[in-house]
């Protein structure tokens, strides 16, 4: 951890296949997000290669309903998938979600989340980006093996 990036790792009972595709399926987000921010896919489609933008509705207390659209920014299978938040229309702020995988054997998944936000220069964003912290982060990958389970 450091003053611009959070990552916590923990192992999943689930072959790197199989997580893999699980995270690439947007409509899946809401039951693995940890911060109980995403609320639906918009998009209904899995993501397929970097470059690719996905939607999401999310509902924060504060700022009610809203929609994001996800920048795909890495995409490695069976690997790492990464994507960069954006208003719907505008470029990314400069945070980044990342999901990095390390089969440990046929049937486990070392799983590494990360949220990155060095390159965020924009006051309002960088007074929002640390709201999920490194718990919540945790019940991600927990609710996370919780559905592959």
């Amino acid at each position: 951890m450091s003053d611009t990036q959070i990552s916590v790792s923990d192992t999943v009972d689930a072959p790197v296949e199989r997580v893999f595709a699980l995270l690439a399926d947007p409509d899946r987000h809401p039951d693995l997000d940890g911060s109980g921010t995403v609320r639906a896919s918009h998009t209904h489609l899995a993501i397929t290669e970097a470059g690719d933008v996905f939607v999401m509705e999310m509902e924060h207390p504060d700022r009610g309903r809203y929609t994001v659209e996800n920048h795909v920014v890495r995409y490695e299978p069976d690997r790492a998938l990464a994507w960069a938040p954006a208003k719907p229309g505008a470029q990314p702020s400069g945070h980044v979600w990342s999901w990095e995988l390390a089969a440990t054997d046929d049937d486990h998944t070392l799983v590494t989340h990360t949220h990155d936000w060095s390159a965020v220069t924009h006051e309002p964003v960088l007074e929002r980006v640390r709201e999920v912290g490194e718990d919540q982060m945790r019940r991600s990958i927990g609710l996370l093996a919780e559905a592959l389970g």
